[in-house]
């Protein structure tokens, strides 16, 4: 792919994901030149790609963002697809040779956090695998009330929000649900961080995975910039999870939205310390008055919010990956890989602007 597609993959992203959309327009070019060509790692060689038919008109396309990864010690590069688009109507021709072109080879590694049954199929095709458990998202209620409110005003927009939000805060003392205990507040404590010390703390958090990204500060700062971006995802917070001598042993990176829900897109802890930063980041959220908290399931934290009452889990998303190395393999087989939220799509405007 190169930049001078982008308009023509703007109309494709337009046809596949927003048929009644008013607004992809040249806003969509500018994000889209800066999420996938001027990402840190860039290279054309692992970037996204095309295929273009016999007119050559672009048919279908797999827009790819470059992620460095370490898999027990040794570098290896990973690459995150993002939206794979045909066109509606179009040639199976296409897709069928963009999932050749995707086919895991020992240099890369190929991995979606965001794959659509098509997508895990053609993933599966060319030897891909995936995680059942990764795909799980979990929600924590506290006030039942409104976020019922939150779900029907999202399905019958007519209903207004604001309207809604109010009869939500009137109902919800009539169905209170159990509460995260103010007990656990001795093991762990939070507090809101800026995004350089953010920085400096995911690196050493990451180290207990067998398989996790390499970032370096840079790249994590253009991933938070690019993150806070996404104003239609809500404001980006960022959380220090500490013991009681004040030592951060964890980070929570989530989305405050209006509707008073939090959408984490990561909690991090050192390892042993899993159910202390859970109990300690609901009880901030409980704290601070938030309807809901939400994200997606990492199994090393599967035990820890299993124990939480008010607490559902459902399928969210198919997480796949492909790759011939075996170490990574080993890893993802063990649960013991960093992937999704920070790692993967969740935070691109891709997946919440341009309607």
């Amino acid at each position: 792919m190169k930049i001078d597609d982008i308009p023509a993959i703007r109309a494709l992203f337009k046809q596949v994901f927003r048929p009644n959309s008013t607004s992809c327009n040249e806003n969509f070019d500018r994000y889209f030149q800066q999420l996938f060509f001027e990402s840190p790692y860039y290279d054309p060689a692992i970037g996204s790609v095309v295929h273009e038919d016999e007119r050559g008109e672009i048919d279908s396309a797999v827009s790819i963002l470059p992620v460095p990864y370490t898999v027990s010690g040794r570098s290896i590069m990973g690459r995150l697809l993002c939206a794979f688009m045909m066109k509606p109507g179009g040639a199976p021709r296409g897709p069928a040779e963009l999932t050749l072109a995707l086919r895991p080879g020992e240099e890369t590694i190929q991995f979606s956090d965001s794959a659509a049954p098509v997508s895990l199929r053609h993933f599966e095709a060319v030897g891909g695998i995936s995680l059942t458990t990764y795909a799980l998202g979990w929600t924590r209620i506290f006030k039942p009330a409104s976020y019922v409110t939150n779900l029907v005003t999202q399905r019958r927009p007519i209903l207004g929000r604001w309207g809604a939000a109010s009869v939500g805060r009137m109902l919800n003392p009539l169905f209170s649900l159990p509460q995260v205990s103010n007990a656990r507040k001795s093991r762990a404590a939070v507090k809101e961080v800026a995004q350089d010390e953010a920085v400096s703390l995911v690196p050493g958090l990451l180290q207990s995975y067998a398989a996790h990204p390499a970032w370096t500060g840079q790249d994590l700062n253009w991933l938070l910039r690019m993150a806070a971006d996404n104003r239609a995802a809500g404001t980006l917070r960022l959380l220090s999870i500490e013991d009681q001598a004040g030592v951060p042993h964890g980070l929570c990176c989530y989305y405050s939205q209006s509707n008073g829900v939090a959408e984490v897109l990561n909690v991090i802890a050192r390892s042993g310390t899993e159910k202390q930063a859970v109990d300690a980041m609901l009880l901030h959220f409980q704290d601070r008055g938030y309807v809901a908290a939400q994200g997606r399931l990492e199994p090393r934290y599967l035990a820890a919010l299993s124990q939480q009452p008010a607490m559902f889990f459902r399928h969210r998303a198919n997480v796949c990956i492909g790759t011939t190395r075996a170490e990574f393999l080993n890893a993802a087989q063990q649960n013991d890989i960093f992937i999704g939220g920070l790692a993967g799509e969740g935070w691109s405007r891709l997946s919440t602007d341009f309607f």
